[in-house]
């Protein structure tokens, strides 16, 4: 990466940099792409050769139930003014 590079990202970041810290970042950063340039090589793989989870589905499907005695359904509930109360969120 040259020092042009490394100043015009530094300006987009509004980040003042020293020219020691240029040549600095410019080294450092040099160093991480050649690190990634090793992705490069790594042979391509069309398909997921494992499954590290073991992904399935586990939702329900929805069934709307008409309840005909709301207080019943609102017996054990934490109500105020008629309203059903829940977890205070932080």
């Amino acid at each position: 990466m040259d020092q042009m590079t490394v100043k015009r990202v530094a300006g987009i970041a509004h980040i003042d940099l020293t020219d020691d810290e240029l040549k600095a970042f410019e080294e450092d950063l040099s160093d991480v792409f050649d690190l990634l340039m090793i992705l490069d090589d790594a042979p391509e793989c069309d398909s997921l050769c494992f499954d590290p989870v073991g992904l399935y589905d586990v939702l329900r499907d929805d069934v709307p139930v008409l309840y005909e005695n709301a207080e019943e359904l609102l017996k054990d509930m934490s109500l105020y003014n008629g309203l059903v109360r829940g977890p205070k969120i932080a």
